[in-house]
């Protein structure tokens, strides 16, 4: 049976864009030189990416350019996480193109096996097999979760996914599906989520009071709205 407790989340919060130009360790020069240095563009422009920004097409269902972004943040080791998942994708659903979900990872130190099956998932998505991997996982979390070593397992789901296991193997162990998962981290401590599951939908952090089909129908028509012309 999953886990329905409660959960702490975090209060919900806005992001937005952040620009700062920065000349770094400038030495003095000249105030002609200064404008030569503005003309060509020698300085550093630096900004904090809108959600969605940087979303690998893998991790995401439904077109780029829809008014509305669900990010599912989510640990593969968490029953509910489980749970929730099913029931933001029925969503996306209803909503067609309006509305692009993405499952971003948030494996919590709580859960031992959280991060090896994020890197599971992300070595399927090198495959093209990112969003079948996740629904493996979740399907038999029970088992993989509370094995010693579970590696064997998630190569099981691998080879039924019909995956080039030796391929994945290379990649599982690799330093690319690591760094995919760390952007995923980062970006969550920029949007204000500290646990798992979290949903934000355009930049708003839905809270625990308005979890649940019925609180994020209502985020998301809200979002549609605030998009419309």
């Amino acid at each position: 049976m999953l886990d329905t407790g409660s959960r702490d989340r975090s209060a919900c919060e806005k992001s937005g864009y952040h620009f700062t130009m920065k000349i770094l360790n400038p030495p003095k020069r000249s105030s002609a030189r200064i404008a030569r240095l503005l003309i060509t563009g020698c300085f550093t422009l630096s900004a904090i990416a809108a959600p969605g920004d940087d979303v690998r097409p893998a991790n995401a269902l439904g077109p780029a350019g829809a008014p509305v972004t669900i990010e599912f943040f989510s640990d593969l080791q968490c029953p509910q996480c489980a749970r929730y998942e099913p029931m933001v994708k029925n969503l996306k659903t209803e909503f067609g193109d309006k509305v692009r979900m993405v499952l971003r990872h948030f494996p919590m130190q709580a859960h031992e096996h959280a991060m090896l099956a994020s890197c599971a998932a992300e070595a399927a998505a090198q495959q093209g097999k990112f969003w079948q991997m996740a629904e493996a996982l979740y399907r038999s979390q029970w088992i993989w979760a509370k094995a010693p070593a579970p590696r064997a397992i998630l190569t099981d789901k691998a080879r039924e996914l019909g995956l080039d296991l030796d391929q994945f193997q290379k990649d599982l162990d690799g330093t690319e599906v690591r760094e995919r998962i760390g952007a995923d981290q980062r970006h969550a401590k920029s949007v204000g989520v500290k646990t798992a599951p979290s949903v934000v939908i355009n930049g708003y952090n839905v809270p625990n009071s308005e979890f649940g089909e019925n609180g994020f129908r209502t985020a998301i028509k809200a979002a549609l709205a605030k998009a419309a012309p």
